[in-house]
């Protein structure tokens, strides 16, 4: 198993009264405020981020039950944006990057992610914080993993 399955095995074989805090199981991902970058660059970024988004989305739902809900990758398709979304029962997290006048500027939206200024994951080593946390906060089932 990768360490991400590692990790998924660890939050849903854990029994919901033994789980540590919510901030030491599922720390926040790193982001960072939102700036405009070139074209190239946010389209290499976006593309980085939604390959690993589908590697580790299979690997959460190869440790999770059959009975149990799965994560959701939903590829949006939208005239000058690139974005994704991962579900988990009722919530999502939404990453995209918007390309307007030669600049691209990326994003992250989504239940949990809150802030004054616009937000974007910090890179790549984000996402798998990104999907445990909405594991976390949508009530993954807990039971025991072989």
């Amino acid at each position: 198993m990768t360490p991400f399955m590692l990790r998924v095995a660890e939050l849903v074989g854990t029994p919901e009264e033994d789980l540590p805090d919510v901030e030491e199981l599922a720390p926040m991902p790193e982001t960072r405020i939102s700036r405009r970058i070139a074209t190239g660059t946010g389209a290499d970024r976006q593309v980085a981020i939604r390959s690993l988004a589908e590697q580790l989305v299979s690997e959460a739902n190869a440790i999770l039950a059959q009975a149990d809900d799965r994560l959701e990758l939903v590829d949006e398709t939208l005239p000058h944006e690139l974005a994704f979304r991962v579900t988990h029962r009722n919530r999502a997290a939404r990453v995209s990057t918007t390309f307007e006048d030669g600049t691209a500027y990326g994003r992250l939206v989504g239940d949990g992610f809150d802030s004054e200024l616009p937000q974007e994951l910090e890179g790549p080593d984000a996402l798998p914080d990104l999907l445990v946390r909405l594991l976390v906060e949508s009530g993954v089932n807990h039971h025991h993993v072989p």
